[in-house]
């Protein structure tokens, strides 16, 4: 007997390229443009915020101990 495949989507849950479209990219990427291969891959850059995940902050002065 064959095993039934699962599907691709599953209803009821958004897409990456519907959440995208409706709240915008992440912060911290850019899109500079497609690549020249037939797929026409987009490619861009990205931050710091994106490379770690966290959100980088100006360094605390004056109380910070370690400073």
């Amino acid at each position: 007997m064959a095993e039934q495949e699962s599907p691709a989507h599953v209803e009821g849950v958004r897409k990456g390229e519907e959440i995208i479209e409706e709240e915008g990219k992440e912060p911290g990427r850019a899109q500079t443009g497609y690549d020249e291969t037939p797929a026409g891959r987009p490619h861009g850059t990205s931050d710091a915020r994106d490379d770690t995940g966290v959100d980088p902050q100006e360094p605390i002065t004056g109380t910070n101990p370690k400073g």
